[in-house]
């Protein structure tokens, strides 16, 4: 099975070596190097390059190299009879686990009133004993594998979680708050709200001024979906207002974020270069690996996010 690889985390030696040992039959080309005669079974790509030309009719699924998929949903260069696999990378996965505790913890220790004592040098003492793990609510929106992960992982060290998600699902150890219709009551009185969800013409602009009015105030807000989630000028103005205290961003609009944008001095913005989560080469290997047995045996492919 010929798979033509296109993102440059997967165009090197050691993910090669991984997807020969969990799939010795593979042969991989790294663009813009192609088979001679053009065409290839399988296409890993997290967003297509600019110059990509025509799709072979051998094309049998293409994978994303990426927990988000909407990127190559949205292309019209992929036909809409071929069949799109997401990546499920644990490693990926503990990494952006990683990331949100180092948040709540942050919240958890009140770290924007220290930093910003630091700046006037003010020694400000305790006055109050220190909130407990258990008092700080959390609320993930999106319970895909990252989600659940992130959700579980929290709720072990001790926080108190809810889940929220689009259709009814399960969480082990979560209270888990289903649909649209009750968006509001999943955030409401949350101290941290961390935003995994994919990117679709529903949740687009989800973290905006509604949502911010019902969490508690100076809650953080972390997003690490997509920019399109986040509407910038509700999030300015529940900055500027307190009731947002400090946002988490990984991920924009537009990537590399423009130096000029007003994110990247504001006082109560921390930004990321879109690092929370990168896919490993075993992860990603494994994940293609499956997806390659299930093409060989004539079974539909596993995460797929579009049949």
């Amino acid at each position: 099975m010929r798979i033509l690889l296109t993102d440059p985390l997967a165009c090197n030696d050691v993910f090669d070596a991984a997807l020969r040992a969990r799939h010795p039959g593979a042969i991989t080309y790294r663009w813009p190097q192609m088979p001679n005669d053009g065409d290839y079974d399988v296409l890993l790509a997290w967003r297509l390059p600019e110059e990509f030309g025509p799709l072979p009719k051998s094309l049998s699924l293409v994978f994303c190299f990426g927990a988000g998929a909407d990127h190559l949903l949205a292309d019209s260069r992929i036909p809409g009879n071929v069949p799109i696999a997401r990546l499920v990378d644990e490693e990926q996965a503990g990494q952006i686990l990683d990331y949100v505790a180092h948040v709540t913890f942050a919240k958890l220790m009140d770290d924007m009133t220290r930093h910003e004592d630091q700046q006037v040098g003010h020694w400000r003492g305790a006055d109050a004993p220190r909130r407990r793990r258990e008092e700080l609510k959390v609320t993930v929106l999106g319970l895909g594998p990252i989600g659940r992960r992130v959700a579980t992982g929290l709720a072990l060290l001790g926080f108190d979680v809810r889940g929220w998600t689009r259709a009814d699902a399960s969480c082990p150890g979560i209270e888990v708050v289903s649909g649209f219709d009750r968006l509001a009551q999943a955030a409401d009185g949350a101290d941290l709200l961390v935003n995994l969800l994919p990117l679709t013409a529903e949740t687009t602009g989800i973290l905006s001024a509604p949502l911010f009015s019902t969490l508690a105030r100076g809650a953080y807000v972390v997003n690490l979906g997509r920019g399109g989630h986040l509407d910038q000028g509700d999030l300015l103005q529940a900055l500027a207002s307190g009731q947002v205290g400090c946002a988490w961003l990984d991920v924009f609009e537009q990537e590399p974020l423009p130096s000029d944008h007003v994110f990247w001095r504001h006082p109560r913005i921390r930004i990321t270069p879109h690092i929370a989560g990168i896919p490993t080469p075993e992860g990603g290997a494994q994940s293609l690996a499956l997806c390659l047995v299930a093409l060989a045996s004539g079974t539909p492919p596993p995460q797929l996010v579009r049949p």
